[in-house]
C-alpha cells in the first residue's frame, strides 16, 4: 500500500514539474500521433490552446503553414527515430510571428522497454537567435574588414578575394550538383563557404608591406613569414569564435584560412597535412586560389593564358590539387571564364 502511494505521489510530483516548467512539454502518442499531453509552456511558445491540441493528431495541428515545414520534419524525425534522442533547432511560425525553437526529444517505453511515445521539450530561442545574428553580422564586418584591409595593402592581389569568393562558390556548387562529397555538401556548406572564402588571406594582415609588395622573389626568409599567414589566419579567425558567438561559417574559414597551402600528397604547410585530411573547403580554394594567382597580373609577371593555366592545374591534379574537386573546376570552366571575365578591370 505504501509503494503504490509512494508511486502515485512521485507520479503527481513529475506531472506538476512538467506542468509548470518554463520549457514547453508535449507527448505524442508513436502508434497513431495523437498528442496526449501538452503543459502551459507549450502551449504559449505554439500559440496554441491546449483544447486545439490534446487528443489530436500531430499532423492536424501544425501542417496549416508551409512555413512549418522544416519544424513538422524536426517533429517527424523524432517520431520515426523515436528510440534516438534528438536536438534540432527550427524555426516555427505561429500565423502572426515566427519563432526559433531549440527541440530536445527524447521517448517513453513499455513496460517491454518498447518506445510508444515522444517526448518533445520546446525552447523558445527566438531573442538568443536575434541577438546571436546581430553578433555574427557584425563579427563578419569587422572580419571582412580586416581582410578588405590586407587586400588594400596587398598591390599583387586586386580583386583577388572577390574571384576567389565567386570561383569557390561555383566549384562547390558543381561538386554539389555531381553528388560528390554528399555526407558533407548541403545547402549549409554552400552558404558557409561562400561566406567564407573573403577571409581566406585574412592572415597576411601580419605580413609587411615590403614583403607583400616585393616586386621580385622572396629570400628564404621572406619566404618563411609569406607562409606563416596561413597559421596566423587561422589562429586569428580561432580567437574570433573564442569571443564571441559559435557561426559556422566561420568554422569553414579556420579551415580555409588554416589549409589552403595544403598539398594533397602532403607538401604543402602549415601542417603537411595530406589527401582528405585536408578539410574539402579548403582543397575547393587552393583550386581556387592557385588558378586567380596564374592568370591575374602581379607587379611582377603578367598574367598567363588561360590554357597554360589550365595546364599547370591538371599537371598538379594528384599532387597538390584533389583530383574530384579539379574535375569539378573543369566542369564548371565557361562559368570561372566568365567571372575571370567581369572582373578583368579589378
Amino acid at each position: 500500500m505504501s509503494a503504490n502511494l509512494d508511486a502515485t505521489n512521485n507520479d503527481v510530483i513529475s506531472r506538476n514539474i512538467i506542468r509548470d516548467m518554463g520549457n514547453g512539454v508535449l507527448v505524442i502518442d508513436k502508434a497513431n500521433r495523437i498528442i496526449s499531453f501538452v503543459n502551459d509552456s507549450a502551449a504559449k511558445i505554439l500559440d496554441k490552446t491546449k483544447e486545439e491540441m490534446i487528443g489530436q493528431k500531430f499532423a492536424a495541428c501544425f501542417f496549416e503553414y508551409e512555413e512549418n515545414d522544416a519544424f513538422n520534419d524536426c517533429v517527424n524525425k523524432a517520431i520515426y527515430e523515436s528510440d534516438v534522442s534528438h536536438k534540432m533547432m527550427t524555426p516555427y511560425y505561429t500565423g502572426k510571428e515566427t519563432k526559433t525553437l531549440y527541440v530536445t526529444s527524447s521517448y517513453t517505453k513499455d513496460d517491454n522497454g518498447k518506445p510508444v511515445g515522444v517526448v518533445l521539450i520546446l525552447d523558445d530561442i527566438t531573442e538568443k537567435a536575434q541577438l546571436q545574428e546581430r553578433l555574427i553580422k557584425n563579427q563578419l564586418g569587422t572580419i571582412m574588414m580586416m581582410a578588405e584591409l590586407v587586400e588594400s595593402r596587398d598591390g599583387n592581389t586586386g580583386g583577388h578575394i572577390k574571384r576567389t569568393a565567386e570561383y569557390v562558390k561555383i566549384i562547390a556548387q558543381q561538386l554539389f550538383d555531381d553528388k560528390k562529397f554528399p555526407e558533407e555538401i548541403d545547402d549549409k556548406f554552400l552558404n558557409d563557404i561562400t561566406t567564407a572564402a573573403p577571409l581566406h588571406d585574412v592572415g597576411k594582415i601580419s605580413v609587411s608591406d615590403a614583403i607583400l609588395n616585393k616586386p621580385g622573389r622572396l629570400t628564404d626568409e621572406e619566404f618563411a613569414i609569406m607562409k606563416s599567414h596561413a597559421a596566423v589566419g587561422r589562429k586569428l579567425l580561432k580567437d574570433a569564435v573564442e569571443a564571441t558567438e559559435h557561426s559556422s561559417f566561420l568554422d569553414t574559414a579556420i579551415d580555409m584560412a588554416g589549409a589552403h597551402h595544403e598539398w594533397w600528397n602532403g607538401r604543402g604547410y602549415p601542417d603537411g597535412i595530406s589527401g582528405d585530411k585536408i578539410p574539402l573547403s579548403a582543397r575547393i580554394m587552393a583550386i581556387a586560389d592557385v588558378f586567380d594567382a596564374l592568370v591575374s597580373k602581379r607587379v611582377y609577371k603578367p598574367g598567363m593564358p588561360l590554357e597554360k593555366a589550365y595546364a599547370i592545374i591538371r599537371e598538379e591534379t594528384g599532387t597538390h590539387f584533389d583530383p574530384v574537386c579539379v574535375e569539378a573546376f573543369f566542369k564548371a570552366q565557361e562559368k570561372i571564364e566568365r567571372v575571370l571575365k567581369s572582373h578583368a578591370d579589378d
